[in-house]
């Protein structure tokens, strides 16, 4: 629950934060509404925080994806967690396929320009705020990979197609792709620490 804003705030020039919202430099993001949005204390500080609420479960059609896709094609900067949970083994899991299709539909909203996709993975999170304390650990080192730019239009040429079920493959394709460019950051972190075993007790994961 750190690591957004946590490390992102490490990574911007404090002057971003300045100068909002004149410049739009600062990031959006999205959370679960029943984890960021729980009360109405959270709910401020998310809010002004530029963070969006999804529903899990709810699919890939909820309001939040076409506002996210309109930041994009706009030329904003939204910050997604693709796997959409944390994953306590320290290693990156499964993807939801709504990356992809909000790449497709803010390609469509701009015109059939693809928005810039940016992959990056950092490890050492689990050190700074293990599972078993609700403090953060001073002292502890986080590293953070920066990929490069992924590629995307021999795949995005499909998102206007007429069949919903190219569509999907599409999104799914993009979804690959931006899988296959995390595991190759992940290869080049330090692991980061198992700490499944300590977890707290979970329903499987929504598909």
């Amino acid at each position: 629950m750190f690591d957004d804003p946590g490390v992102l705030s490490l990574l911007m020039p404090w002057h971003w934060l300045w100068s909002e919202p004149l410049t739009e430099k600062v990031r959006w993001s999205i959370c679960a509404k029943e984890v960021c949005f729980k009360n109405e204390l959270l709910r401020h500080f998310f809010v002004n925080g530029k963070t969006l609420p999804v529903e899990r479960g709810k699919g890939v059609n909820q309001p939040v994806v076409s506002i996210a896709a309109h930041t994009l094609a706009k030329g904003g900067w939204v910050h997604l967690f693709p796997e959409g949970r944390i994953n306590y083994d320290g290693k990156l899991g499964p993807l939801r396929w709504g990356v992809g299709k909000l790449i497709c539909q803010a390609r469509q909203l701009n015109g059939g320009r693809d928005p810039a996709l940016l992959p990056f993975y950092h490890s050492g999170m689990g050190d700074v705020l293990p599972i078993t304390m609700d403090r953060l650990n001073v002292g502890k080192q986080v590293e953070v990979r920066v990929g490069e730019l992924i590629r995307l239009d021999d795949l995005t040429c499909n998102c206007d197609s007429a069949d919903a079920g190219v569509q999907q493959e599409t999104w799914k394709a993009i979804t690959a792709r931006v899988k296959d460019a995390l595991l190759d950051l992940e290869r080049r972190c330090p692991p980061n620490p198992d700490q499944s075993a300590v977890a707290p007790k979970r329903d499987p994961p929504p598909s």
